[in-house]
């Protein structure tokens, strides 16, 4: 009897296993599986703070507004070649709690503006599309915005970009994609996904990390920093961290200079090769902005000394930190890495008046014009 049991137990373990080993291959059987549903063009999900699901503490479970479409999937985001206005971003330019950026600029300016957004700092060069769209080199100039947030800039401005993209492609083969299919790369994180998100074992394991930390305050390394009182705040562990981009992190002269020199090469290059004319648009960390709701520590100053460098070298860009730092209003979620609909209030007026100085932008200045003449509507 015993053996039929564990013969029993060892079938039904090889079958969670199986599905598992299938789920995160597939991506509506994976969502059929976890308690809250992930978009099915952007795996992202839907309901709470991307930092709530870093810890899966009920406390930090705050509702943010409905999601709507991202811009850059609609039929809205224009070709690369046919845009008036060209934006490069990472998550900010693609927070669909709200109308992104790049939405709100092309329905302000009435332009036709294009979005690409990257994910990873590290591996994606969004600026490779231009030479796969064989992008030309303009009679006029047009503007090319450059979002990145704080706590990327160290990552991606390492070395300088390479816009024509010389680099090996990786060759698809059977082999390849069966090897990626059975070694898929990302598994351990989605496993681990499904092990705390899964309909079955998500609400037992809520309950376990929250009482464990109403018990001995263990939180996820990944969300050390934290605020209860009134509404609960969140912050980022590579914003707080002593590396590369986080908060107490001691950025030497050259450090400063090897950045500001990467930026200032993509402003030239851009100008050389396509008559792009840049403007950079650093975003502050959360942590950078708000850190003295849990403590008084001394913020290392990483952006207005990364200012100073770009005005030496004649860099365009929107001084965010100036601006946010000083605002009365909260301008970026609670339980999410991401602004609020203030901050990109904020962040969208400062680019409209660097855009509007700008002599090379006669028509959308015109346009404003006409647009705001009443005599025209």
């Amino acid at each position: 009897m015993k053996e039929k049991n564990l013969r029993i137990l060892v079938y039904i373990t090889g079958f969670i296993c199986l599905i598992a080993f299938i789920a995160i291959r597939n991506f509506p059987l994976m969502n059929a599986l976890l308690s809250d549903k992930m978009d099915r063009e952007t795996k992202d999900f839907e309901t709470y703070g991307d930092l709530y699901y870093s810890n899966n503490i009920n406390h930090f479970k705050v509702d943010l507004p409905k999601r709507i479409r991202k811009y850059r999937l609609s039929e809205k985001n224009p070709a690369v070649n046919d845009a008036d206005i060209l934006t490069f971003g990472d998550s900010f330019f693609d927070f669909s709690f709200q109308k992104t950026f790049p939405e709100r600029l092309s329905d302000t300016l009435n332009q036709k503006v294009y979005s690409f957004v990257t994910q990873d700092p590290v591996l994606s060069n969004p600026f490779c599309v231009l030479n796969q769209a064989s992008y030309p080199l303009l009679d006029k100039p047009k503007i090319v915005i450059f979002e990145t947030v704080e706590r990327n800039i160290p990552i991606k401005f390492t070395s300088t970009y390479d816009i024509s993209c010389r680099r090996n492609e990786f060759k698809k083969s059977l082999y390849n994609e069966i090897h990626a299919f059975i070694f898929k790369p990302n598994s351990e994180q989605l496993y681990s996904l499904l092990l705390k998100r899964g309909h079955f074992i998500h609400n037992i394991y809520s309950a376990i990390v929250t009482l464990r930390f109403d018990w001995f305050g263990y939180i996820s390394p990944m969300t050390a920093k934290y605020k209860m009182q009134k509404d609960p705040w969140l912050f980022y562990e590579k914003e707080f961290c002593n590396e590369p981009g986080g908060f107490y992190y001691k950025y030497s002269d050259q450090e400063l200079n090897n950045i500001a020199d990467n930026i200032f090469r993509l402003q030239e290059n851009l100008k050389e090769k396509y008559n792009l004319d840049l403007i950079f648009m650093p975003i502050p960390n959360k942590y950078s902005l708000y850190h003295k709701m849990i403590n008084n520590d001394q913020y290392n100053n990483f952006l207005p000394l990364l200012y100073a460098e770009l005005d030496k070298r004649g860099v365009r860009y929107i001084n965010l930190y100036r601006e946010f730092s000083s605002a009365r209003d909260t301008l970026y979620y609670g339980t999410d890495t991401h602004w609020n609909k203030k901050g990109l209030d904020k962040a969208l007026n400062l680019m409209l008046n660097e855009m509007y100085s700008d002599s090379s932008l006669a028509v959308i200045r015109e346009k404003k014009s006409h647009n705001d003449n009443p005599d025209n509507n």
